[in-house]
């Protein structure tokens, strides 16, 4: 049976501040499966771990990424560069990186992630945006690619195995990352996975949905709480 990964969504954040390296941290310390975390381009050109267009949420100061330096938002809020996340990773865990805004400079990020998955670190590359993703198909080739996608919103309807599977061959994509739903079962799951498509959940609001999740066998599912998650399924650490 497949064995889902739990991975950390922005860090173990229900226990320490969201895209921090603290959240990154304690992920590691309590042996999750990996890490999901958003990136976005400062004004002078830094990969900086950041969810929102804005610091304004988690800050309280309404700094917009895209238009401050990286040490003007270091002012606000201990805000992390990639490379320094990626430091946190251990060898053999996973991390599943979300490509926010644009525009995007992908030539520095691919050569940080050279340099990790030399080390023997998993990384995957994310977007809600397709244009974005199609940019990465050609940087990154040789990691898996995932759309976020809230399925029932993008097709009208609860689609059909069928139709993802088109719509990723269209995009040259490797799978998908769906907005975590009762009606992903585990036949659904498997038929994804046997046409070789990666299966990822995201929006796990509840144990009970991502303990669904886990059933159905995603290949991974993203948590504020994952190895809390993780345990109460009754699956052990990949360590």
């Amino acid at each position: 049976m497949n064995r889902t990964l739990f991975l950390s969504h922005r860090g173990e954040s229900d226990d320490r501040p969201e895209n921090t390296l603290a959240a990154f941290a304690l992920a590691m310390e309590w042996d999750s499966d990996g890490i999901e975390l958003d990136i976005r381009m400062t004004s002078d050109n830094r990969i900086v771990c950041v969810h929102d267009e804005s610091l304004k949420r988690v800050a309280g100061v309404d700094l917009v990424v895209s238009e401050h330096t990286y040490q003007e938002l270091c002012n606000a809020h201990p805000v992390p560069l990639i490379s320094e996340a990626l430091e946190q990773l251990l060898p053999g865990k996973f991390m599943q990186i979300e490509l926010k805004g644009k525009p995007f400079d992908l030539s520095e990020l691919r050569q940080l992630v050279d340099q990790h998955l030399a080390l023997g670190k998993l990384i995957g590359i994310s977007s809600f945006e397709i244009e974005t993703l199609e940019l990465a198909n050609a940087k990154f080739p040789d990691l898996s690619r995932v759309l976020l996608i809230d399925l029932e919103k993008h097709f009208g309807k609860f689609p059909a195995v069928e139709e993802i599977v088109d719509f990723c061959n269209q995009h040259k994509f490797s799978g998908i990352s769906f907005k975590a739903d009762f009606r992903a079962d585990k036949a659904f799951v498997d038929s994804l996975r046997a046409k070789g498509l990666r299966v990822v959940a995201w929006g796990v609001d509840t144990d009970e949905k991502g303990l669904a999740m886990a059933a159905a066998g995603v290949d991974a599912l993203t948590c504020n709480h994952a190895v809390a998650l993780r345990k109460k399924a009754g699956i052990a650490s990949i360590s």
